[in-house]
């Protein structure tokens, strides 16, 4: 039974928790986190090593970036069986008064 797990917001906090916990118990394990090459590069790194973990550049803010991430593990791992959406954003106020735009 290995179920592949895509996980946004995995730089720190439940979403690296969460990779970490899964690939521990046998799942293949997408980390996906902005700024793999820059400000994450260190933890990107860290679970990188990680056995059962890939990281992946991913931009919850992006149309392009959140495109270009899945297009990738889809082509390398065929299908995605779990999609954990933890990365946020942040604001204040009431969602449904936000625009599309700034979600």
């Amino acid at each position: 039974m290995n179920k592949t797990v895509f996980i946004t917001g995995t730089s720190t906090g439940f979403g690296k928790l969460t990779a970490i916990t899964l690939s521990k118990a046998g799942y293949t394990v997408i980390a996906g986190m902005r700024g793999i090459s820059g400000k994450n590069e260190t933890v990107a790194k860290e679970l990188g090593a990680l056995p059962n973990i890939e990281v992946v550049e991913i931009d919850v803010t992006n149309d392009s970036s959140v495109t270009d991430a899945f297009e990738k593990v889809l082509q390398k791992y065929g299908k995605i069986d779990v999609l954990v959406n933890n990365a946020a954003v942040s604001g204040f106020g009431l969602l449904e008064a936000y625009s599309l735009d700034r979600i």
